[in-house]
């Protein structure tokens, strides 16, 4: 570095001369400038300078005790009797020599770096150790011995225009990288709860079935019935018109048409076809109706909506969620115990999606046999509570720090995937609620979810879904 070799020459003859002047020493021998990657010295009594603005370094005088001495003209047999006094003498004497060679030297690096700052002079006894930085050092060989000069230069920019442009150019960096990382992050989040939201559709297709079969099998028995039953009615009907007509005509006694109409009312049971005719068209709107509300759950469980959110009835999501799993949940006794409760602000679709997996994570927890799951809601500290509590094998302590991480699961292979309370987790915290688990190992679970009824403000729509 060119500028390090010609300001350490500079230096060194500057010092040279202002050491002359002030302690009245014979000029030196100047050495060649030698360059190295950080202050390298044996000496023993050390005064630097150091200054910092558009670049950082420092400037160093580095001498024996007794050279010292013996340029300040003191006794050097008298150091050690006198050696704190020694010491402040010296160090008072070339930290002001420094602070003039400095003065004059650095007026020429200014003109290369401007805006440099000087700092007080330092003083050292004894050996020290130096950061890496580049160095120039040359020798003044005088009549008391080698003084060193050294000279430390470091391109750091420490110009704050220049620092803070820079700065700031960095951070726009680095933001705009964060912003798309984070764009990234959530559209791999969208599709792995998309995923999820599949697998838990198919989960719950087949129970979809099974509980749209059950009424479309008693519809269509119905409705083979009730055709037999109209062409029954058609029968008797066309009999009675026939003996309508006849006696109009002749306006004779018909008898054997009016026999004839008795005997086939009789035969086919006219009256039990009537009342039977009623019944099978009540249970087949029945049928219907179920159908209706089974379809109408799974697509309010199903359905993604960016403005889901409204005033909903907690006790209306837990019929609607049960109805739709109840085939999951055949093996176990479920219970409701739903009080009268506020309509909260929520998305709906989402929090019956909550439930549902924590109900099926009830329903493979409970035994086949005695297994029960207790459903309730109230009102609680200006919030609505819906709790899910079961019998089942519960869960290890060590395990309920770790149930809402995601892909975390105590199930076995492929009967899980670990996303379900942790997605759940997230819907909860995005409507500013919260889900809680209680539970033990061979007593049970408990799980409450909360939500505010006065929400701080309006929760923010995503799209979001769990098995």
């Amino acid at each position: 570095m060119q500028k390090l070799i010609e300001h350490t020459q500079l230096f060194a003859e500057i010092a040279d001369r202002t050491i002359s002047e002030m302690f009245g020493t014979d000029p030196a021998n100047i050495s060649t400038v030698l360059e190295s990657d950080a202050v390298d010295t044996s000496k023993q009594f050390i005064v630097s300078l150091y200054y910092t603005g558009t670049v950082y370094g420092e400037y160093m005088l580095a001498m024996d005790e007794k050279t010292a001495a013996r340029i300040l003209e003191l006794d050097v047999d008298s150091i050690e009797d006198s050696h704190e006094e020694f010491c402040e003498e010296i160090g008072d004497a070339f930290s002001e020599a420094l602070n003039t060679i400095v003065g004059e030297a650095i007026v020429d690096l200014q003109e290369s770096y401007a805006k440099l700052t000087l700092t007080a002079p330092r003083v050292y006894f004894g050996k020290i150790r130096y950061p890496q930085f580049r160095t120039g050092r040359s020798i003044l060989q005088t009549d008391a011995g080698e003084v060193e000069c050294f000279f430390c230069l470091d391109l750091m920019r420490l110009d704050l225009a220049t620092s803070y442009q820079d700065a700031m150019d960095s951070l726009l960096t680095v933001n705009s990288q964060l912003k798309e990382a984070n764009q990234h992050l959530a559209e791999q989040q969208a599709q792995l709860v998309h995923a999820e939201k599949m697998a838990s559709v198919g989960v719950l297709a087949s129970g979809v079935a099974h509980e749209i079969n059950t009424p479309l099998f008693f519809v269509d028995t119905n409705m083979a019935a009730l055709i037999d039953y109209i062409g029954v009615i058609d029968s008797i009907l066309t009999l009675y018109e026939n003996l309508s007509e006849s006696v109009t005509a002749t306006g004779l006694d018909r008898l054997k048409e009016f026999q004839e109409v008795r005997d086939a009312t009789e035969e086919e049971d006219l009256c039990f076809v009537m009342e039977d005719t009623k019944r099978l068209a009540g249970e087949t709107r029945e049928g219907v109706e179920r159908i209706k509300h089974i379809v109408q759950s799974l697509r309010d469980f199903s359905q993604i909506d960016a403005g889901g959110y409204s005033q909903a009835n907690i006790n209306v999501i837990v019929e609607n969620t049960c109805r739709l799993i109840n085939q999951k949940l055949e093996h176990c006794e479920v219970t409701r115990k739903l009080d009268s409760v506020p309509e909260v602000l929520c998305n709906a679709g989402e929090i019956g999606q909550v439930l549902a997996a924590v109900m099926l994570n009830a329903g493979a927890a409970v035994s086949d046999t005695d297994g029960e799951i207790d459903v309730s809601t109230a009102v609680m500290d200006e919030s609505v509570t819906l709790t899910v509590r079961d019998n089942g094998v519960g869960i290890a302590q060590e395990d309920l720090n770790h149930i809402f991480e995601p892909f975390f699961t105590t199930r076995t292979v492929n009967e899980g995937t670990g996303l379900g309370l942790s997605i759940a987790y997230g819907i909860m915290e995005k409507h500013q609620g919260s889900i809680g688990v209680e539970s033990e190992l061979g007593s049970g679970t408990k799980v409450t979810l909360t939500l505010p009824l006065q929400p701080t403000q309006t929760a923010t729509p995503e799209p979001a879904s769990l098995s």
